[in-house]
C-alpha cells in the first residue's frame, strides 16, 4: 500500500510540474467492466465472475508539445463477482465501488491523418473504494483495493477516446478477520468510451 501511495504521489507531482504547459480538459467516461477476480487457498468456496459497468467524470492534461496526456477519473464501478459455496449457492460481497484511476497516456499522432486519429497507450494506478458494508461469510474484503491498469486506445478528432485495458489487483484484498490463508486479487478487463471537452 505504501508503494502505491508513493507512485500516486510521484504521478501527481509530475502532473503539477507539467500543468503550465498543458491544456486542461474535462469529460465523461462510460464503459463495461468484466471481473476476473482470483481466489486462492479458500477450500469449499469459489468465485463467479460476471460483467458489470462503470461511469463517471474525468480530467485530462494534454501536453501541448508532445503526445503525453495524463488523466484522473472518479467513477462508479459495478465490479460484478459473487461468492459460490460447495452447494452452488451464490452470495454478493462488495460489488459496488468508487474507483479512482490515475493514468499516464501517450498518443501517437499520425501525420497522414492531420492529427485527427491517434492510437494511444496508457498505464497507471487505480484505487477501488468499496461501498458495500455487508460482507459475505466467510470472506471479508478490504475497503480500499489498489490495482494497476494497462491498456490501449484510440483518440478520434481530439474529442472521443475508445479504450480497452486490464486491471491487475495489487496485494491481498481479503481482510485479516477472514480465515487465514485466503488470497483474493481484484483483476479485471474493461472497455470504455471517453467524451472530452475543452474548458
Amino acid at each position: 500500500m505504501k508503494k502505491i501511495a508513493k507512485y500516486i504521489f510521484l504521478l501527481i507531482t509530475l502532473l503539477l510540474s507539467l500543468s503550465a504547459e498543458a491544456q486542461l480538459r474535462y469529460g465523461f467516461r462510460l464503459g463495461g467492466s468484466f471481473a476476473k477476480a482470483t481466489l486462492k487457498d479458500a477450500p469449499g468456496i469459489s468465485l463467479k465472475n460476471r460483467s458489470g459497468f462503470s461511469g463517471g467524470m474525468l480530467l485530462e492534461w494534454q501536453m501541448e508539445k508532445n503526445g503525453f496526456a495524463p488523466d484522473i477519473a472518479i467513477l462508479y464501478t459495478r465490479y460484478n463477482t459473487q461468492l459460490r459455496n460447495g452447494d452452488g449457492e451464490t452470495r454478493s460481497f462488495g460489488r459496488n465501488f468508487i474507483e479512482v484511476p490515475l493514468h499516464l497516456k501517450y498518443k501517437f499522432y499520425l501525420s497522414k491523418t492531420n492529427n485527427l486519429v491517434a492510437p494511444m497507450l496508457y498505464t497507471g494506478p487505480s484505487l477501488m473504494f468499496r461501498l458495500d458494508h455487508k460482507d459475505a461469510v466467510p470472506l471479508s474484503t478490504k475497503i480500499v483495493q489498489p490495482g494497476w491498469d494497462l491498456g490501449v486506445g484510440i483518440d478520434i478528432i481530439n474529442f472521443i477516446q475508445l479504450t480497452a485495458g486490464y486491471r491487475f489487483g495489487l496485494g491481498n484484498a481479503v481482510r485479516e478477520s477472514s480465515p487465514e490463508g485466503m488470497n483474493l486479487h481484484t483483476n479485471g478487463w474493461n472497455v470504455a468510451a471517453n467524451i472530452i471537452f475543452d474548458f
